[in-house]
């Protein structure tokens, strides 16, 4: 889950934001935006293989805090 309000609402109108399958919870939502994707310009090495989302967990073990700059969208 992302939150947008650190953004103006003119940049992150831009972005394309999907969900397929993912499981949500403690009334946690998702807004889907941007232009639908009709051509995915990734190679299979861009890609994870699609999970469930209680794979979360396993998936995200090694994410943590991103290095942002003041000022600066992160």
């Amino acid at each position: 889950i992302t939150k947008w309000e650190y953004s103006p609402e003119a940049e992150w109108k831009t972005w394309t934001w999907r969900s397929i399958n993912d499981v949500y919870m403690n009334r946690a939502f998702f807004r889907q935006g941007g232009a639908e994707l009709t051509n995915r310009p990734f190679s299979s090495k861009d890609k994870i293989t699609a999970k469930p989302g209680t794979y979360v967990g396993r998936l995200t073990r090694h994410s943590g805090c991103l290095r942002c700059i003041v000022g600066k969208p992160c």
